[in-house]
């Protein structure tokens, strides 16, 4: 069993009674942050439109009603148009920064929204849904670590754990727009919600150049000033000699000197050390285990299900499907607000727990309604999907997404995050496209291949999975490494910080070169990583 940790080791240079709410410029940062929360959102809406779609008439009428091959397409196509960009997007978003990702994806994702809601024909509808995919692939590698990189460290675990809940609550506007057009007569009432689909993609396209970078990137590009003013600024109220901001300004600096020693910057570099070997398989299990434990059942082939058990009514099946957004955003974000009161591991353990003990259930009741015609068990079969989309939230839907990018190395994050993401979009392709299949074929009994998955998935967090609460950004990427690392990061920062607390800007950047220079690390160097991948490129490129 893998034991938990604690330093909390950062919070010494917060001063005790700090009331983040009466600080200006953390209003500003927050105001920020919900612009990149607004991805995740368009996420969620996008997901779970295609569940209110299949219940509208109009929309089922106008596409000849697709079933088996087509239906599984239609509900994998998104992903597997990310999965084309999730190679290119970690290298766009090392290279030109975090926000010009987004503007990049973003971009993409409204012409392919537009694309959707002008359909003619399937084939048309299915081409938009690849484009919106593959532009948000690039919203999906630079948004939760905009999120993670730029907040308050004490507000990280919060933030960036309800990140993922966030997905709910574009699922409930998804799901009341499609309540709400049921009743509209036309092809309007389906295409409709795929134009407010464009909605919140567009207030961040327009908007996030004005906002601050990531000052991780910017300390990687060797713009060392640029990223203390914005640490300055955001995290120490404009004092740029504040405690905190000298402490994780040279915690930042040190950790990206020493990753850029040990020459972290390719594709191969996740696999190429210990920490980071264990790094990739946790992430690459825990996407495995998120798209196996059968919610992928739930969220895009809800109607299926209802239907059998009975519940065949349209505006019922819509209803439920509004109620089971809010539901399940209730216990992400509350389970992600509290990432580090109850911390991570406990989180996923009790979720897994819940989750298999539902599962069970409305595999029971499911059989029984079937085989016996009981209209109880259909009825309790919609309670236990209820229960069971709930404790799924806990743990998949909120701390998830704030563990597996927080547990790698600035050098390697992006990419970190793309495998990840390449693995979870791979088994959402497969689930999305065999789940109709499978489910048209033998019924309920599809669902005891998730009840036995959720034990595996059990095991592997229980003694797999470390504790990494408390710590700063920093600090959690090098836990795989070991708690001496840990330690040495921390010392380092406390003394050079000390140092830099008499010193003015310049002096602080001037004295931090010095420091390079004689380590021989320089992070504005033509060994960076950017030079080396784009280097690379264009050697390929003329061979």
């Amino acid at each position: 069993m893998v034991q938990a940790g604690d330093t909390s080791h950062y919070r010494q240079y917060i001063p005790e009674g700090f009331a983040w709410y009466r600080n200006k410029n953390l209003w500003y940062l927050q105001a920020w942050i919900l612009l990149y929360l607004l991805g995740n959102f368009a996420n969620g809406f996008d997901g779970a439109l295609v569940n209110g779609l299949q219940i509208l008439p109009e929309w089922q009428t106008y596409f000849n009603h697709p079933t088996g091959s087509t239906l599984g397409l239609l509900g994998a196509i998104q992903n597997i148009g990310s999965l084309g960009s999730i190679p290119v997007a970690p290298l766009w978003n090392d290279y030109f920064g975090r926000r010009k990702t987004v503007m990049l994806g973003g971009a993409m994702m409204l012409t392919g929204a537009a694309l959707q809601a002008g359909s003619k024909n399937v084939n048309w509808f299915i081409g938009g849904r690849c484009l919106l995919g593959f532009g948000g692939g690039f919203n999906n590698n630079a948004d939760p670590l905009m999120v993670i990189e730029l907040c308050f460290p004490s507000h990280r675990a919060p933030i960036a754990g309800s990140y993922n809940s966030i997905v709910n609550i574009g699922s409930i506007a998804a799901a009341a727009a499609t309540f709400g057009t049921y009743y509209m007569a036309g092809q309007w009432s389906w295409r409709l919600p795929l134009l407010i689909q464009v909605i919140p993609t567009s207030i961040q396209w327009c908007l996030i150049m004005f906002g601050p970078e990531s000052p991780r990137w910017l300390m990687g590009k060797g713009k060392e000033t640029e990223a203390l003013r914005v640490l300055a600024r955001y995290h120490g109220n404009g004092d740029e000699h504040d405690p905190l901001v000298l402490y994780e300004f040279e915690e930042i600096k040190n950790a990206i000197i020493k990753e850029r020693a040990q020459k972290r910057y390719g594709w191969t570099h996740l696999f190429n050390s210990p920490g980071m070997r264990r790094r990739s398989f946790t992430m690459m299990a825990l996407a495995v285990c998120g798209q196996w434990s059968g919610n992928s059942m739930v969220s895009y082939y809800l109607n299926q299900v209802l239907t059998t058990v009975g519940l065949t009514d349209k505006p019922s099946q819509l209803g439920i499907n509004v109620g089971l957004s809010v539901w399940n955003f209730a216990c992400g974000f509350f389970a992600g607000f509290n990432a580090d009161r109850f911390g991570r591991r406990p989180i996923f353990l009790v979720s897994i727990v819940g989750m298999l003990i539902t599962f069970v259930c409305v595999t029971i009741c499911s059989a029984e309604y079937v085989q016996a015609g009981s209209v109880a068990a259909g009825k309790l079969t919609v309670l236990f999907i209820f229960l069971f989309t709930g404790f799924y939230a806990l743990g998949w839907a909120s701390v998830l997404l704030l563990y597996v990018t927080e547990i790698v190395p600035f050098s390697l994050r992006s990419k970190g995050h793309s495998l990840f993401a390449i693995t979870q979009a791979s088994m959402q392709v497969f689930n999305q496209y065999v789940n109709p299949i499978a489910f048209s074929s033998i019924g309920w009994k599809y669902y005891i291949v998730f009840d036995c998955f959720i034990v595996v998935i059990g095991v592997f967090v229980y003694f797999c999975i470390p504790e990494t609460k408390g710590h700063t950004l920093e600090e959690t990427a090098l836990m795989f490494d070991g708690p001496e690392a840990v330690a040495e990061l921390q010392k380092m920062a406390e003394e050079q910080a000390a140092l830099d607390r008499g010193l003015d800007e310049a002096h602080i950047i001037a004295h931090d070169r010095t420091k390079q220079e004689i380590a021989g690390s320089s992070l504005d160097d033509k060994d960076s990583v950017e030079h080396r991948e784009v280097a690379d490129a264009l050697q390929g490129a003329r061979a």
